[in-house]
């Protein structure tokens, strides 16, 4: 499928942005059929972060699935503003994580942390798990505070 013929069926769905979204489903995309399938997926009105598996939040990378709340631009102004008032080596505890897209970003850059968070949703507990990985935090699954470390309570 080519770029135009992307853009073609996604406009077609109403997809506002649909060059932008081509583009970015053909980099993301690993196979022609891969890229077919998420192109109806689209235009099916999944939004364009679940079917790329990704979203940008904070100059991260952030895996999201169908289930996980996707992280917005706008969210970005509390991670500035938490990122102002951290203490050194802070521990950084993220309730109801979803993706875990603010602690990653929150610790992004630091040298000394722990991070740990928590969501209900088994979903959002994968997504934040794949996602603090590369920072070295944790995440459980449970209601707010119950599934963290005696000690964090």
């Amino acid at each position: 499928m080519t770029e135009s013929a992307i853009v073609s069926r996604l406009r077609a769905a109403g997809c506002v942005f649909a060059e932008d979204e081509a583009r970015l489903i053909l980099a993301t995309a690993r196979t022609p059929d891969d890229a077919s399938a998420m192109v109806d997926r689209r235009a099916a009105g999944q939004p364009l972060e679940h079917v790329l598996g990704w979203a940008e939040f904070h100059g991260l990378r952030i895996a999201v699935e169908p289930g996980v709340f996707v992280p917005r631009r706008r969210t970005e102004f509390l991670v500035r503003r938490a990122a102002e008032l951290l203490p050194p080596r802070p521990v950084v505890v993220d309730l109801c994580c979803g993706s875990g897209a603010l602690g990653a970003a929150l610790v992004a850059g630091l040298d000394e942390y722990a991070l740990h968070a928590a969501d209900v949703e088994p979903a959002a507990v994968r997504c934040a798990r794949r996602n603090l990985a590369p920072f070295g935090g944790h995440a459980y699954e449970g209601d707010l505070f119950a599934p963290l470390p005696d000690a964090l309570r």
